[in-house]
């Protein structure tokens, strides 16, 4: 008896198991989509094969080095000696710009699968304040069938009711179309069949700061941390130590070298200035978007509160039969709209906290989605400072 209550024990744990893997297996959060997006990027599995190939290349040098370090002893000449410094210098350099690359795509696509999660949220939660309406409205709709056969209400009443419902069906239906288009975009994203549903949109993890900082402090940490500006200064040191090595060999036409290379160092000065305005510019725009983004918060947050009592006066004028059913319908829908704008500025709030946060840090490549794999190779390969670009935030 106790071995078969053992068992039955066993197995009854088995399903709770399985059941929680298969719950955990259908829910779905920002964090998850942007992982299976990450792996599922054309343009991440591209520099991630960049960044491979530099990394070869900077192994092969640095034992290239070593080897023409053994030489030393033989042929002690300054080509060999500027070699040995320099050229593990240039392969470190190309390394490290490569791989702020690979941060500044992988960023990109990462906030490219926030913001269709976020609008999967949005289409998700007018969904189910849709339903919710339309459920209450064929509640009412199946009371008035019933009370106008009692002769309790007159027929254009019953027939307000019914419309009414078929209005809240209509909205219902309409949300539910956005929620399939949406849902079918997260799916892409993640490289999952775009008809696979989830239990669960986890949201617990979204919510905006109250307050954000000042603009100087966002420009500041941007300004440390960028890969623009990073791959810049890096571009204009390595130009400076090519320019002393270089004068140590003594040129042939040393004046022409001098001027050569000083327009060199110029440009990379040039490059690097241009860097720190252009971030500072990134900086500014986002600022403004995010301070609006704030402000329309608070702004629907006010409106929501307004549409709930204008919806709890109409309600007990409703009852009163002060106003009409379709006037208290329209209260209601109000409220239900209100409910919804504010939850959208709050995702947009949150997102917009989320960019800044990026761009302040090693940066990203907006509008990812349409760079493809063939497309982010060729810019690199034109460009020797990948992450230098004004198109970057």
């Amino acid at each position: 008896m106790k071995k078969g209550i053992s068992i039955l024990l066993v197995v009854f744990m088995l399903l709770i198991s399985a059941n929680t893997v298969v719950a955990a297996a259908d829910s779905l959060d920002i964090e998850k989509v942007a992982i299976q997006s990450i792996k599922n990027s054309e343009g991440v599995q591209s520099i991630n094969r960049q960044v491979t190939e530099a990394q070869k290349i900077h192994a092969d040098t640095n034992g290239m080095v070593n080897g023409a370090r053994g030489s030393l002893q033989y042929q002690n000449s300054y080509s060999i000696v500027k070699s040995i410094i320099l050229s593990p210098l240039i392969a470190e350099n190309n390394l490290e710009k490569v791989n702020h690359l690979q941060s500044v795509i992988t960023n990109g696509v990462r906030l490219a699968s926030y913001k269709d999660y976020i609008n999967l949220l949005k289409v998700n939660y007018a969904l189910n304040i849709q339903q919710g309406l339309m459920n209450e409205s064929d509640a009412d709709y199946r009371k008035a069938k019933l009370q106008e056969t009692l002769g309790m209400v007159s027929q254009s009443q019953l027939r307000l009711s019914e419309i009414a419902y078929l209005k809240a069906k209509y909205r219902y239906n309409s949300a539910q179309k956005g929620f399939n288009s949406a849902s079918m975009a997260v799916n892409k994203a993640m490289g999952e069949d775009i008809s696979k549903q989830y239990s669960t949109l986890q949201d617990s993890n979204i919510t905006p700061a109250a307050q954000i900082k000042s603009l100087n402090y966002y420009v500041g940490v941007a300004l440390a941390n960028r890969a623009d500006i990073i791959d810049a200064q890096s571009t204009l040191e390595l130009a400076k130590k090519e320019y002393e090595y270089g004068k140590a060999e003594i040129p042939t036409d040393f004046d022409f070298y001098i001027q050569q290379q000083e327009y060199a160092i110029d440009n990379a000065q040039n490059e690097l200035d241009l860097a720190k305005i252009t971030v500072q510019q990134n900086i500014t725009n986002l600022y403004k978007d995010l301070g609006s983004a704030m402000k329309a918060m608070e702004e629907k947050r006010d409106l929501e509160d307004l549409a709930k009592l204008n919806y709890q006066a109409a309600e007990i004028r409703f009852n009163s039969s002060q106003i009409s059913l379709q006037e208290f319908d329209d209260a209601k829908v109000a409220r239900a709209q209100a409910d919804i704008n504010y939850k959208n500025a709050q995702l947009d709030a949150w997102l917009m906290q989320t960019m800044m946060d990026s761009a302040c840090g090693i940066g990203y490549v907006p509008n990812l989605k349409a760079m493809s794999g063939s497309t982010t190779q060729s810019k690199s390969k034109n460009n020797p400072n990948p992450t230098n670009r004004r198109d970057r935030n």
